[in-house]
């Protein structure tokens, strides 16, 4: 089951799922709310109800257990199912996956200063927020603002299934620094490749090539 990045929908694996079925898997995949053709969400969902609605899909499709592979928001919600719903879990694949508590520099806490600052002046504050929180309707960035501050660092040490860990070496979003927390957390070494945030599209053969040994 391939789970698509934040502003991503049921084609964003469109490759690996193609490269797997002619190899006679089962690959299943869904657009969460509201992209693709989803419907808009409640204002006040969280990560949780994102993985709800996720095993609620297995359900439906009487499916007890899947090989869950995550891209980035997408692995967020494996994460969380893989550690609150162990059962449903085969194995666990994170693609450059969030879900770990960024680093904050001092350039980061000077910005929040110059937002705070900005902010009480009455003055412009679009600038201080990013182009996916900006792209979102009004109604998503309460959303969005709850599930990028959830660290999920204590989620991984509930994790008993097999893991794979794939990296984009170029990769920005989510920088090689959080790779090697989720290596050093799960043991074993990521599977690097070539390109950045969407290096799994950038190195379509090299990821389906590793993918296809681990499952």
């Amino acid at each position: 089951m391939f789970l698509h990045g934040w502003g991503g929908d049921i084609r964003s694996f469109g490759g690996a799922m193609d490269y797997f079925e002619r190899r006679g898997r089962t690959c299943l995949t869904l657009s969460f709310p509201p992209f693709g053709l989803s419907d808009m969400p409640p204002s006040d969902w969280n990560l949780s109800d994102y993985s709800a609605l996720t095993l609620s899909l297995l359900d439906k499709l009487s499916l007890d257990k899947v090989i869950l592979i995550g891209h980035s928001f997408g692995g967020r919600v494996a994460l969380d199912i893989a550690a609150n719903a162990p059962g449903r879990t085969e194995k666990l694949v994170l693609v450059d996956s969030a879900g770990l508590k960024p680093r904050r520099g001092l350039i980061y806490r000077l910005k929040r200063l110059r937002f705070r600052m900005a902010k009480k002046l009455g003055r412009p504050t679009k600038k201080f927020y990013s182009p996916d929180y900006l792209a979102l309707p009004e109604s998503m960035r309460g959303i969005f603002g709850r599930i990028v501050a959830n660290d999920q660092t204590e989620d991984i040490s509930k994790i008993k299934c097999p893991t794979l860990v794939f990296w984009g070496n170029r990769d920005r979003e989510t920088p090689m620094y959080m790779c090697r927390r989720f290596i050093k957390k799960f043991g074993g070494k990521a599977i690097i490749l070539s390109g950045g945030h969407f290096a799994y599209a950038e190195d379509h053969i090299r990821f389906v090539t590793a993918l296809g040994g681990f499952v």
